[in-house]
C-alpha cells in the first residue's frame, strides 16, 4: 500500500494484526554509521524515515528538468512543452515524484524522448535564422563544444568532439534544402537529447569522495532552477569544489525566481496543493466551486512568502497572516478588498497556515470538521510521525447524534482501537482543530449549542505536551525539535531525490539546528545542505 494512500486510510481502526505497527512509539532509535548508507529506513529520533534509497549514480530528468534543460541547450523562448505528452510518474508511491525510485526508462518513455528530440531538432534547424538562436557561429566545432557542453552539462571529451564531428559531417552531406551547416547541426541535436548524457544527471566518482566541479552544477541548477546549468554557472562549475564555493553560487540563485517556482513545487507535493481543485461541499450553502482556486492560490503565496522573505518553519506554523480572495473574505469574517489576494491580518485563533481556511476546507467532510485526516495529515507530512497500516476495511463516520459532540463521535468509532495511533497521536491532533468548521469558519459551538472542547495532549518525540487548542498546539510544534526534524527531512528527500533514511540522521539533525536557529529560514536550510557531504559527495550505488 503506497504511503498517500496509508495517509488517507490511516484516520480509522486498525486490526490487531496491523496495530503492531501502530505503536505510536517516538523512541530514539537510531542506526549506526558503518560507514555505508542503510539498506533501508526506520525510526529515527522520534521521526518516520521509511524507504528503500538505492543511490543511483546515474538520475534521469523529471519531465519538467527535461522541459526546462531543453529550452537550456537550445537558447529557446520558453520550456518545451513537449514534455506535456511524456509519460507521468505514479504519484503517491514516494513524498516526490522527483524520487529516483520514479526516474526510470521504458520503452514509452524512450519513444517520448526519441521523437521529442527529432521535432526539437527539425524545428530549431527549420532556418539559418532559427539555428543562428542556438549558436550564433557557422563553424561545425564550435557549434558541437558549445551546443555539447550545455547538453552534457560539461565539456565534451577528445573522443565525443570527434565523433559528433563525423555525424556533423554525415548530417551535412545528407539532401534536402537546408544548408549544409543547417543539415549537421541537425543531426547532432538529435544524438545530443537521446544521449543518456543528457537524459541522466551522473554522480560517478568513487564512494564516498567529492562530486566533480560540473556534477555540482548540474545538481544545483536541476534543484534550484530545475534547468541545465546555463553557460554562466557552468563557466563557474571547476571552482565549485569547496562547501563555501558551492555555498557562495547557490545563495545567489536562491535569489532568482526559478528557485521559488522550484520551492512552490515541493511545497505543492509536500502538503497536497493539487487537492484543492477536488473539493466538493455537498448541501453547504457559503461553498462555490470558484473558492478552490483562491484556496490554491492562496496555499502558494503563503509559502512563497516564506521562502522569499526568508522565514521558516516556526512561521509556518506560527504566522496569524494569510492571503485572502474576495470569495475567502467572508468566510474569515473580514471585507473583501477587491479581486486580487491580498495579506490580511487573520486574528489570534488563525495560527499558522493549518489554521487557514484551504487546509481546512480540505480536510472536512461537507460543512463537518473532519478530525480524523486533520490528524493524519498532520502526523505524517508535519511531524513524520510513524502511524503504521490501515485496517483493510474501514467503516463509515457515522451521523452526529442529537446532543453529540464530533470529538465524542470520533472518540467512541476509534475506542475499540485499543492502540495509541488513535488516542495518543491522530485524535489529539484532530481535535485541537474543532473550533473550525467543515468551512473553515470558527466556532465556539457544535450540533445545536454544544460546547466544543479542544484541548489534548501530544506525545511528540521529546515528551508529553498538553494545549488548550489549535494555537497552543502548533507553538509547541514551532518550539520543539519534531516538526523541524520533519520539515528537514522533506526538504532532504526532495533536494537528494531519494528516499532519506536513518543513516541521514546527521544531515537531518544539522538542518533542523538550523531551521530551529534564531533567524531559522528555509533558505538557511538549504544553503546548509549545499555544504553537507550528503549533497556534494556520492554516497554510493552501483553504476
Amino acid at each position: 500500500m503506497t504511503r498517500r494512500k496509508r495517509a488517507l486510510g490511516a484516520g480509522l481502526c486498525v486490526t490487531a494484526l496491523l496495530l503492531a505497527g501502530c505503536t505510536g512509539s517516538l523512541g530514539h532509535e537510531e542506526e549506526e554509521d558503518s560507514g555505508s548508507p542503510a539498506p533501508s529506513g526506520g525510526v529515527a529520533r522520534g521521526i518516520d524515515m521509511p524507504g528503500a534509497p538505492q543511490y543511483h549514480r546515474l538520475v534521469r530528468l523529471t519531465n519538467s528538468q527535461w522541459a526546462s534543460s531543453v529550452q537550456v541547450v537550445l537558447n529557446l523562448a520558453a520550456p518545451s512543452a513537449l514534455s506535456d505528452g511524456f509519460e507521468k510518474p505514479v504519484a503517491g508511491t514516494t513524498d516526490f515524484t522527483n524520487n529516483e525510485h520514479l526516474l526510470s526508462i521504458n520503452q514509452r518513455s524512450w519513444g517520448d524522448y526519441q521523437s521529442a528530440a527529432e521535432e526539437l531538432a527539425e524545428e530549431v534547424t527549420a532556418s539559418d535564422e532559427a539555428l543562428a538562436d542556438v549558436y550564433p557561429g557557422t563553424d561545425a566545432a564550435g557549434f558541437i563544444e558549445t551546443v555539447g557542453r550545455r547538453a552534457y552539462r560539461r565539456p565534451l571529451t577528445d573522443a565525443e568532439v570527434a565523433g559528433y564531428t563525423a555525424l556533423f559531417e554525415t548530417g551535412a552531406a545528407m539532401s534536402g534544402t537546408k544548408s549544409t551547416f543547417a543539415k549537421g547541426a541537425q543531426l547532432v541535436i538529435r544524438t545530443m537529447l537521446q544521449s543518456p548524457h543528457f537524459l541522466y544527471r551522473t554522480e560517478l566518482g568513487e564512494a564516498r569522495k567529492p562530486l566533480d566541479g560540473y556534477e555540482i552544477a548540474a545538481k544545483l541548477s536541476l534543484w534550484l532552477r530545475n534547468a541545465a546549468p546555463d553557460d554562466e554557472l557552468l563557466d563557474k562549475a571547476s571552482t565549485l569544489t569547496t562547501p563555501e564555493a558551492i555555498a557562495k553560487v547557490a545563495e545567489s540563485m536562491l535569489e532568482e525566481p526559478a528557485a521559488a517556482k522550484s520551492m512552490r513545487y515541493f511545497h505543492r507535493e509536500l502538503l497536497h496543493f493539487d487537492r484543492y481543485a477536488t473539493i466538493s461541499k455537498l448541501g453547504v450553502p457559503s461553498y462555490n466551486e470558484s473558492l478552490n482556486a483562491e484556496y490554491e492560490e492562496s496555499a502558494y503565496l503563503f509559502f512563497e512568502k516564506i521562502f522569499t522573505e526568508r522565514l521558516g518553519v516556526k512561521e509556518i506554523l506560527t504566522s496569524t497572516t494569510g492571503f485572502v480572495g474576495p470569495g475567502m473574505a467572508s468566510l474569515y469574517g473580514l471585507q473583501p478588498s477587491g479581486r486580487d489576494m491580498v495579506e490580511r491580518d487573520l486574528g489570534p485563533d488563525r495560527v499558522g497556515f493549518f489554521s487557514q481556511l484551504p487546509y481546512l476546507t480540505l480536510n472536512a467532510l461537507n460543512d463537518e470538521s473532519d478530525s480524523i485526516h486533520r490528524g493524519v495529515s498532520i502526523n505524517l507530512d508535519v511531524l513524520c510521525t510513524p502511524l503504521g497500516a490501515p485496517a483493510p476495511n474501514i467503516p463509515p463516520v457515522p451521523p452526529l447524534e442529537p446532543g453529540q459532540t464530533n470529538r465524542q463521535r470520533i472518540t467512541r468509532l476509534t475506542s475499540a482501537c485499543g492502540g495509541s495511533c488513535h488516542n495518543e497521536l491522530i485524535n489529539p491532533v484532530g481535535f485541537a482543530f474543532e473550533h473550525f468548521d467543515g468551512m473553515g469558519q470558527y466556532r465556539d459551538e457544535e450540533n445545536g449549542g454544544l460546547p466544543i472542547d479542544s484541548s489534548g495532549v501530544y506525545s511528540f518525540s521529546e515528551g508529553a505536551k498538553p494545549f488548550a487548542d489549535a494555537g497552543e498546539l502548533m507553538h509547541h510544534m514551532a518550539e520543539g525539535e519534531q516538526a523541524h526534524l520533519c520539515y528537514a527531512k522533506k526538504l532532504a528527500s526532495f533536494a537528494l531525490q531519494r528516499d532519506v533514511v536513518p543513516a541521514d540522521l546527521p544531515l537531518v539533525e544539522t538542518l533542523a539546528k538550523v531551521s530551529r536557529g534564531a533567524s531559522g529560514s528555509v533558505k538557511e536550510m538549504m544553503l546548509e545542505l549545499v555544504k553537507n557531504e550528503a549533497f556534494r559527495t556520492r554516497v554510493g550505488g552501483p553504476l
